[in-house]
């Protein structure tokens, strides 16, 4: 019992430290919006900055070029001699940008953006599923 409750506090002090962290990181970004703000009246009083929103953030990171997924991906398929499996696809466009294949945390982000991918170009007809199991997943090919 008080082995769990150790590990309780523990997590908790972890928690709190991330917790300061970000609200430190937060009221650094609202220094600098309020000095984009003072700029911007500077150039012009008449915006009205509070109907400027805000933009949808994202943590996740571009590995590929606007449009260059697309290209490799087909390019690969094309290339291919079988069906491929989307594991096989992600690693091979990882190869081919010179990311790390062993780290399972970047391998996961991609594949999961190369799953979207595959799948318009599966609705557009231009890549098919060929089989799907547990362990490999999909595999695909062009058509």
């Amino acid at each position: 019992m008080q082995h769990v409750v150790s590990q309780l506090i523990t997590k908790r002090a972890e928690l709190k430290g991330e917790l300061l962290h970000h609200q430190k990181r937060i009221e650094q970004i609202e220094e600098i919006i309020y000095g984009i703000d003072l700029s911007i009246q500077a150039f012009d009083t008449s915006i009205e900055l509070e109907n400027i929103k805000a933009k949808r953030y994202s943590d996740r990171e571009n590995y590929f070029k606007r449009g260059e997924a697309n290209v490799m991906i087909l390019d690969t398929l094309r290339k291919a001699h079988e069906p491929l499996t989307t594991t096989q696809i992600t690693k091979e466009l990882m190869k081919r940008k010179k990311l790390d294949p062993e780290d399972q945390k970047k391998v996961d982000s991609i594949q999961k953006s190369l799953l979207h991918t595959l799948k318009k170009h599966e609705k557009a007809k231009t890549v098919r599923i060929v089989s799907k199991d547990n362990i490999n997943g999909f595999s695909w090919e062009l058509i």
